[in-house]
């Protein structure tokens, strides 16, 4: 299954579909259900401009795969931008000419899977288990 690697706390984001689109400098062409990868790097969380706290009983994971999503498109964020929500702003970088993927039905794994992600796009061996 291919997978890509976001830090947290946007694959949880992503994962409990509180995130409807990841932006990056990059058009995909990947389609289809793809595995979300929490990478291992801490992000200072103070520093952000959205709270996001994990649902009773859960916690922030990190170097796994959380779940899955699927892609259904991708466009400029020019064309998603002013429908989106203020907390959907804040979970992404909608700066001019970088594009947002579209992302629908989320699935969170109730036990996050240990993963050793990479950039970009990759293959995660795990996928024949979701």
């Amino acid at each position: 299954m291919r997978a890509f690697t976001v830090y947290q706390p946007y694959a949880y984001a992503i994962v409990v579909g509180l995130k409807g689109y990841e932006t990056r400098p990059r058009r995909t062409n990947i389609r289809g259900r793809v595995a979300v990868h929490a990478g291992k790097q801490k992000m200072e969380l103070a520093s952000m401009s959205v709270v996001l706290i994990p649902r009773e009983g859960q916690k922030l994971h990190y170097g796994a795969v959380l779940g899955t999503v699927e892609i259904v498109d991708c466009l400029p964020v020019e064309e998603v931008i002013a429908a989106l929500t203020e907390r959907e702003r804040a979970l992404g970088d909608y700066s001019p000419g970088r594009w947002a993927w579209v992302m629908k039905n989320p699935v969170m794994f109730d036990t996050p899977i240990p993963a050793k992600g990479k950039q970009g796009w990759w293959n995660w061996e795990g996928g024949d288990k979701t």
